[in-house]
């Protein structure tokens, strides 16, 4: 759920980057103040939402990385187990 979350966050973000720049009319020198603003916003929303959802992928990581060394630390007691019978 948490992968499925970052996806459609970061497809959001680059769709409302790429509507901004091909369907609102541009200056023909630099850019816009209102646009200016937006890409100021958005850079600021990017880096909380992707750093927030990275910590939470991180931390879920981190169980999931655990528990499965301890599955594999079982799965070879009981292979040592059945060899020795």
């Amino acid at each position: 759920m948490i992968a499925a979350t970052f996806c459609f966050t970061v497809c959001c973000m680059v769709t409302l980057s790429m509507f901004s720049l091909v369907f609102v009319p541009q200056p023909m020198s630099g850019i816009a103040p209102a646009d200016k603003n937006f890409f100021f916003l958005l850079s600021d929303m990017s880096k909380y939402i992707l750093g927030s959802l990275g910590t939470l992928l991180a931390i879920k990581g981190k169980d999931i990385v655990k528990d499965a060394f301890v599955k594999d630390e079982e799965q070879k007691d009981v292979e040592k187990e059945t060899k020795q019978s």
